[in-house]
């Protein structure tokens, strides 16, 4: 691994091995010993920057949050209108084979579990929640402005509906026992019936 002279550029080095080490092999096969391997460094080296390795996980996680919650939104802003702003957006969801959203979605499911003791975790995991409910918000109530759907209730407990019809359909997806072409079938039937479009079933 290069060696950045700035203490952020070598953090940055450090999470992108963690990244990639997590999401190929989980927890047991990104030990501060396999981290140092991958990056070229020692044990000792990657201690200098993190001295706790839970503290490496939490920069990780925040830093798959943000990029998918960056990838959703420029997905959504390039799109116009609410109904295909949806349908995109739940696509994005779904952990597609070889696609930078299963990726995100291995590594965010691997971390999860340490927010229960790792308050930094936590916080990130609050943040990507928030951000993708409010995110779902806008879509629905500007597709209820437009009158282009027909809520059931509130955009709010749509948004969240949604949110977690989305979470419990990734595990299934990336275990291998759902295709991700039937989650993602079973997600717009959900959504078309919740926003009454069933526009979103089109194709």
């Amino acid at each position: 691994m290069a060696r950045p002279r700035n203490q952020e550029g070598r953090k940055r080095e450090l999470v992108a091995v963690a990244t990639g080490l997590l999401v190929r092999h989980g927890q047991g096969g990104a030990r501060l010993i396999d981290i140092a391997e991958a990056a070229g460094v020692t044990p000792a080296a990657v201690s200098y920057y993190y001295p706790d390795l839970s503290d490496l996980y939490a920069d990780t996680y925040a830093s798959a949050v943000e990029q998918y919650l960056v990838r959703r939104r420029e997905r959504v802003q390039s799109i116009s209108e609410p109904v295909e702003q949806l349908s995109q957006c739940l696509a994005l969801g779904v952990p597609q084979e070889h696609s930078s959203s299963r990726a995100a979605t291995v590594l965010l499911i691997e971390l999860s579990a340490l927010a229960i003791r790792q308050e930094r975790i936590a916080a990130s995991g609050r943040r990507f929640e928030t951000e993708q409910l409010d995110l779902f918000q806008e879509i629905l109530d500007a597709g209820s402005r437009a009158r282009v759907m027909e809520l059931s209730m509130s955009s709010r407990d749509i948004a969240r509906a949604l949110l977690a019809v989305e979470d419990g359909i990734a595990i299934p997806v990336v275990a291998g026992r759902l295709d991700p072409a039937e989650a993602l079938r079973v997600t717009l039937r959900t959504a078309a019936s919740l926003t009454g479009t069933p526009a979103l079933l089109a194709g």
